[in-house]
């Protein structure tokens, strides 16, 4: 006896791939904002958010070892920021996954502030480098990423309704036409 499987409508169809670079974009704006928070209101140097993160990350694998807090390190920061990108967007797409946009930025910015608190209040007893990024400016550059991730990932895998005239062609899916 043959049956057919139907998927049930609440399976899950993330595309990884825009999920990832959703994640990586809001990553890149987050560390963007991060550095010109720190130069313009900070009047610090403008790599030092990446080398804080660069000191947290070699701290967390080689804790025998003191970062030097010079371009290597920010290059290590860098690394690590968009590798957590990159698994962030993974985690606000299956988030936000069979909502509308509005409400996946607000998911997302919710999400941002959720790992503010985890990275700089619980993260940062443990890595104490983190403590230099605990303030206002640094919660903002996490919910802006949050929100960011949410809304690229909900923008760039929506389904557009396209109408087509009469008369006209429609070539949204000519790889799948026969050629003969």
């Amino acid at each position: 006896m043959a049956s057919n499987f139907v998927a049930g409508a609440d399976t899950r169809t993330i595309d990884w791939s825009i999920a990832l670079v959703a994640g990586i974009v809001a990553m890149i704006v987050f560390a963007v904002i991060e550095i010109a928070f720190s130069w313009a209101v900070r009047s610090e140097a403008p790599l030092q958010p990446l080398v804080v993160y660069g000191s947290a990350t070699l701290n967390a694998v080689m804790p025998s070892v003191h970062p030097g807090g010079g371009p290597k390190t920010a290059i290590v920061g860098a690394v690590c920021l968009l590798a957590l990108g990159a698994l962030s967007g993974i985690i606000v797409a299956y988030i936000v996954d069979r909502i509308g946009i509005v409400a996946a930025a607000i998911a997302g910015a919710v999400f941002g502030l959720a790992m503010y608190a985890v990275d700089l209040y619980g993260i940062a007893r443990v890595l104490t480098s983190l403590v230099a990024l605990r303030d206002w400016m640094s919660a903002l550059a996490y919910l802006i990423q949050g929100a960011l991730a949410a809304a690229l990932y909900k923008i760039m895998t929506r389904d557009e309704q396209v109408t087509v005239e009469d008369g006209a062609h429609d070539l949204r899916n000519l790889r799948h036409a026969p050629l003969v």
